[in-house]
């Protein structure tokens, strides 16, 4: 519990104290009347007159009756602890505070004579007060001790069978103390006002207490802490005062030590109901922390379960397609050297096969370099840069070095905006060679289409070329998917994948947008300000 919170419940206990030096006065003076006079009154003013005779009685059935409340309060909220917590703590404490409680709820109906007690009230109502307190701290320390005997990482089974069989026995006794107090019509004196020690019987747990607040409790606290515990500490305190008001104070039922001893004893439970509330708070954040942090982490486990699997299909159809493209330009080679072999003799043959070899070579270079080049997307974050997307274009269109005939327009205007500028300029260069590579005739027009729209930047690189069925929209994006033979036109076939994996590291999404004969649009959406590499989905 907070420091303030200790200062607190000190000073609730001593205010009663401080406010009787200056002449408050907490005790319950009844009205006294002749019944004789009385008998010629009218019947209402009778009735008032009793009333008012009996407004000490109210006031402790009150009292009496809210301390009673506040401990079930605490006991309902110890259970709901528990269920959340599965500490076992809470319901022991619990358990006491309900017997507890159970005693004061007796001790009011008795003293209210809703139970029928041979005894006198005189003698009744101090009698069952000063037994209740002497078994209220003799319970509290009964369930701490148990709790300190059974080590936290018992069988949890064997701690719920011997805590049951604890508060059968404690209930047993109570039960006893109950119908003892209720049938003996000579309970022992309890009152000696004239005395130093006005309640002797309250000494008993007033030594108790002490020793639960000053000894056990904080030892219990040092064992197992809690908020809870710690609250059990600060409650011996006006459980304390409530028993030095009523031992060396209180000389006459409801008087002013007698009114102050129950008001405190119900502020006495309403201390480990607070601590537990904050305990209470506490575990459930926790829980709810727990709970958030479980979701996430199934989450990321989901996501990774999906990357792992889209990692391991991307493997084993990339093994496939390897299998057969890695191995073309090694037949080849193999094809053309048994061909050198056979024409070794004939120079015109050997100028004709060792240009293919060489080119065999280097194609079979390219792969590997797209392939290294591919594999890399994503792995480290980059610094970004601020780009001029009209400059940039011009430069990648000119490092394309495109035949006499082919132009770049480029239409829009944005402002200049922060990217990582090697994964862009890697996908622009795919996509505007793409254009230039495979279109269908000797000149052409690449139009680049910028447009700003809010946290992305959308960007349209069109030809005029051939065009792509839409059956093949979403094949070109494949690793080693060409349209068209590599004798035809030269390439790896991992271009648009690596776009496509560029694009989609940097938080970006590409489409296509293309019929036959309409040439292709390749429509870019690139997240602004984007430098470190996006995990996939």
């Amino acid at each position: 519990m907070p420091p303030y919170f200790l200062y607190l419940v000190i000073g609730i206990s001593i205010a009663p104290f401080l406010l009787s030096q200056v002449g408050m006065n907490f005790g319950s003076t009844p009205v006294k009347f002749d019944l004789i006079d009385a008998s010629q009154w009218p019947a209402h003013q009778q009735l008032d007159a009793f009333f008012y005779r009996l407004s000490g009685a109210f006031t402790h059935t009150l009292l009496e009756w809210t301390a009673f409340c506040a401990a079930i309060f605490t006991v309902c909220l110890a259970l709901n602890h528990y269920v959340m917590s599965k500490d076992y703590t809470t319901p022991v404490i619990g358990a006491a505070l309900f017997l507890a409680g159970c005693m004061d709820g007796f001790h009011t109906l008795a003293a209210d004579r809703l139970i029928e007690a041979a005894a006198d009230n005189r003698n009744l109502i101090p009698f069952t007060w000063a037994i209740c307190r002497i078994f209220n701290a003799l319970i509290l320390i009964g369930g701490v001790s148990l709790l300190l005997l059974r080590a936290p990482d018992q069988n949890n089974k064997a701690n719920i069978r011997s805590l049951l069989v604890a508060f059968v026995f404690a209930a047993v006794v109570a039960y006893s103390i109950i119908h003892y107090c209720a049938v003996s019509d000579s309970l022992p004196q309890t009152q000696y006002p004239n005395s130093l020690i006005t309640r002797p019987y309250d000494v008993i747990p007033l030594i108790l207490f002490t020793f639960a607040g000053l000894v056990l409790f904080p030892y219990f606290y040092k064992r197992r802490p809690s908020v809870f515990a710690h609250a059990l500490i600060i409650a011996m305190i006006p459980e304390a005062v409530v028993e030095l008001h009523m031992a060396f104070g209180s000389s006459a039922l409801f008087d002013h030590h007698f009114n102050i001893a129950h008001f405190l004893k119900i502020f006495a439970y309403v201390v480990p109901f607070c601590g537990l509330l904050v305990d209470y708070i506490h575990t459930y954040r926790a829980k709810e922390q727990e709970a958030n942090d479980r979701e996430i982490a199934e989450v990321a486990l989901k996501r990774y379960t999906l990357e792992l699997k889209r990692s391991n299909d991307e493997l084993d159809k990339f093994a496939h397609i390897a299998s057969h493209d890695l191995k073309a330009p090694l037949r080849g080679i193999d094809h053309l050297a048994t061909w050198i072999e056979e024409d070794k003799r004939d120079p015109e043959a050997l100028n004709e096969h060792i240009p293919k070899m060489h080119q065999r070579i280097r194609r079979m270079e390219k792969l590997l370099d797209d392939l290294l080049h591919y594999s890399s997307v994503g792995k480290k974050p980059l610094s970004s840069t601020s780009i001029n997307i009209h400059d940039l274009g011009q430069q990648v269109f000119e490092l394309c070095t495109p035949p006499p005939g082919f132009t770049l327009e480029i239409k829009g205007s944005i402002d200049n905006f922060e990217t990582a500028l090697a994964p862009f300029e890697t996908a622009l260069r795919n996509l505007i060679g793409n254009a230039i590579k495979h279109h269908d005739t000797h000149q052409g027009t690449i139009t680049l289409h910028v447009k700003d729209s809010d946290n992305y930047i959308e960007i349209i690189v069109e030809d005029d070329g051939p065009g792509i069925a839409k059956e093949y929209h979403e094949k070109v994006f494949e690793v080693f998917q060409t349209l068209k033979p590599r004798d035809i036109v030269e390439g790896s076939g991992i271009g648009l994948a690596l776009v496509k994996k560029i694009v989609n590291s940097q938080g970006g999404t590409i489409r296509v947008d293309s019929s036959i004969g309409n040439g292709t649009k390749m429509i870019i959406s690139w997240l602004k300000n984007s430098s470190q590499p996006v995990e996939s989905l």
